[in-house]
């Protein structure tokens, strides 16, 4: 309550559209819905969502207090939730928001085995980047690339119009920091 306060007060509302609650490890998933619960009654809050929670999870919040959106991490390169957390959402009819739908910038390309992470840069920690996996998934790079040159577009392109392709209620969150990016995440709708 008291995170959602200060939002509200930075944000000059009366309300927030979606609420996420992330790192449901820390709380207990059943008192995180009913509080989700309480503010949607209350008007704080119109909509809740989760962020990488499997299918159970979705499950049980679900029960407690209906949920709009799950977001999880999702590309082509990390794809645990396929199996349960994506069809749960679909048959729920809650809407699946990947984040990270190009693996941390991996499949756009731009990085290789000798690229240095600096500072606060996520890739520092994540092992996809270590120099010996960025090697051993050359062949995917290479393939999307392959398919990229095919179809005109990037490498990023053909990530997100397959992310796409998944199904209506599934809508990604692609990096968008510069007027470039954004032009070619839209583009991908095109692919």
């Amino acid at each position: 309550r008291k995170h959602l306060e200060t939002s509200l007060s930075l944000l000059r509302t009366n309300y927030v559209d979606l609420y996420y609650w992330h790192r449901v490890q820390y709380a207990r998933l059943e008192d995180v819905a009913w509080a989700m619960g309480e503010l949607i009654k209350e008007g704080k809050i119109r909509a809740w969502g989760l962020s990488q929670v499997d299918g159970n999870q979705i499950r049980l919040a679900n029960s407690i207090t209906p949920l709009t959106a799950v977001q999880n991490e999702y590309s082509m390169m990390e794809r645990m939730y396929e199996k349960d957390a994506i069809p749960v959402c679909k048959e729920l009819n809650i809407g699946f928001v990947p984040f990270s739908p190009l693996a941390s910038g991996f499949i756009s390309g731009k990085y290789t085995a000798e690229t240095k992470y600096i500072g606060d840069d996520v890739r520092r920690v994540i092992t996809r980047y270590d120099p010996e996996n960025v090697k051993r998934n050359q062949e995917l790079l290479d393939l999307l690339n392959k398919i990229a040159a095919e179809k005109n577009a990037t490498p990023a392109q053909i990530s997100l119009a397959w992310i796409m392709c998944k199904g209506d209620f599934v809508v990604s969150i692609p990096g968008s920091r510069t007027d470039s990016r954004i032009k070619e995440n839209i583009e991908a709708s095109f692919v």
